[in-house]
């Protein structure tokens, strides 16, 4: 990988941050007395702060149903880091909960449109042998924002004055920043040389592969035949030729193909699940949580804190092993710390209730049990997501099908946002940062967590059977696992390329990989 070609990847990693910073702010936010009486937030409307912004990731979400299609993927990166400017100022400058909740959901809106096209973009112009890599690095981008918030969260805390919510608005108005690095890193952005070669711009194309992969060196490469951006520019044209010789796109393409209705019900099955495993209670509600299992002060500031430091950690190492281990592996060592921590969890809590919440040790072995749940989360169960997804689809549904999936992903948290803040029986008293903590022991109880562990269960059986291995295998070659035609192989490209003649050739998975029926 080249300089350049480093630079496009860190840029597309950087819609990570961009998207983690404007969900994790509001984790500490809601810790703080003077935000809530600002707002004079009781329990439903804390829900509506949460729904408001997930609604809106749902609604950008289905934008990319299109408009990455239509303008391209570059041009919908800048419309995005737009709408943020605009909801992150009304935010910044709210005196109203109105314009609050207006401006997370436009805001929301842009982070949909974000969170879910710079994994594909950035998986058409990375070389094969990284793209695990790259969803790691997306991965990192999320949890060191996460991170950064949370001890943000803690240090903005000492900041006096609260007549004009200087510790709030400071904080969130930092959303600006990640908006205006997100537009000017765009001007030297290339756009997707895949999209190029769909609109039959094959000069611009072939520039930007030979600009991105131009001094790649791919296995057994052969020094005196075509160059690897050169083979890969014509594995890329015959592919895209050969998947639209039947000319459908988007949902009609989905739902015309058994392979393709095939590779959609794998992306829904998987982000459905992975909240299903109880990511958004735990990250979103820390403070409370921590709260209802008896500690108290600012320590669940601190370990919220310490809770994203955590996540960069173990991101990391996932991230690198991505690739070596391969996508199965690296899932099942990810699910094993998720179901051991949510089943300790639902035991210690189970008996912190039936000593009457006077048996405080069954409340910290629940505290970590909570991290143990986040060391197998923060392995791979995000960078996942953000590889496997782009990588099954082919071109002319990917857009569409990443959208769908994180419109699932959005919906979801959306879902999980309200109704668990709607379940709180006793409304805050306003002089309080959070909902009171009995309300939400009855709201979030151990058996609300025993329906995360058979989710688990049920996640780990369907991928066991339905998942291909991925890893390493070139986007327009993923086609043969799902028995679907290959124009030619990148191998075979040093014979076929120089007249473009691929057609349409048969090819079987590569022999590292196996076919799924």
């Amino acid at each position: 990988m080249n300089k350049y070609n480093l630079l496009c990847i860190l840029y597309c990693s950087f819609g990570a941050f961009f998207y983690g910073y404007d969900s994790g702010l509001t984790t500490s936010i809601i810790g703080y007395p003077e935000f809530i009486t600002y707002f004079n937030f009781n329990a439903t409307t804390l829900g509506a702060l949460g729904s408001a912004y997930y609604a809106g990731n749902f609604a950008g979400s289905l934008v990319n149903l299109w408009l990455p299609d239509k303008v391209g993927r570059l041009k919908t990166v800048q419309i995005a880091a737009v709408i943020s400017i605009v909801g992150a100022g009304m935010q910044t400058g709210a005196h109203s909960l109105g314009v609050l909740l207006a401006g997370r959901a436009i805001g929301g809106i842009a982070c949909g449109i974000i969170v879910s096209l710079c994994p594909l973009y950035a998986s058409e112009i990375s070389p094969p042998h990284v793209r695990g890599r790259v969803g790691g690095l997306y991965n990192i981008n999320i949890n060191a924002s996460y991170c950064l918030t949370e001890w943000m969260g803690l240090g903005f805390s000492y900041i006096g004055g609260s007549a004009g919510g200087l510790k709030w608005r400071l904080f969130i108005g930092l959303q600006l920043l990640c908006a205006a690095i997100m537009l000017a890193g765009s001007i030297w952005m290339p756009e997707s040389p895949r999209w190029l070669v769909v609109q039959k711009r094959h000069d611009e194309a072939l520039a930007v592969l030979s600009k991105l992969h131009g001094t790649q060196v791919h296995e057994n490469e052969d020094t005196e035949g075509m160059p690897f951006y050169r083979r890969e520019y014509e594995q890329i044209e015959a592919q895209i030729r050969l998947e639209q010789e039947t000319p459908r796109f988007g949902l009609i393409s989905i739902l015309k193909r058994p392979s393709y209705r095939k590779r959609l019900f794998i992306i829904l099955f998987f982000f459905c699940f992975q909240q299903l495993t109880a990511i958004i209670p735990l990250q979103n509600y820390q403070v409370i949580l921590y709260g209802a299992l008896g500690i108290e002060g600012k320590m669940p500031l601190v370990l919220v804190g310490i809770w994203g430091t955590l996540g960069v950690i173990f991101a990391c190492g996932g991230a690198y092993f991505f690739d070596k281990l391969g996508r199965r592996k690296s899932f099942f060592i990810s699910m094993t710390g998720v179901t051991v921590g949510s089943v300790m969890l639902v035991g210690f809590w189970s008996k912190l209730e039936a000593t009457g919440n006077t048996g405080k040790i069954w409340g910290r072995l629940a505290l970590w049990s909570m991290f143990v749940y986040l060391v197998g989360y923060a392995w791979i169960l995000n960078s996942f997501g953000y590889a496997y997804a782009p990588e099954i689809l082919p071109m002319e549904i990917r857009s569409t099908g990443l959208g769908l999936g994180f419109a699932m992903l959005n919906g979801q948290s959306t879902h999980h946002a309200s109704s668990l803040v709607r379940a709180d029986k006793n409304p805050s008293d306003h002089h309080h940062a959070c909902p009171d903590h009995a309300g939400w022991v009855e709201a979030i109880t151990w058996r609300y967590f025993l329906i995360f562990v058979f989710m688990d269960v049920i996640f780990v059986v369907v991928f066991y059977f339905f998942f291909p291995e991925t890893a390493n295998v070139p986007l327009e070659e993923v086609a043969a696992l799902f028995g679907d035609k290959v124009a030619f192989t990148l191998h075979d490209a040093v014979k076929m390329g120089e007249h473009g003649t691929g057609k349409g050739a048969e090819v079987k998975p590569p022999d590292h990989v196996e076919q799924i029926a």
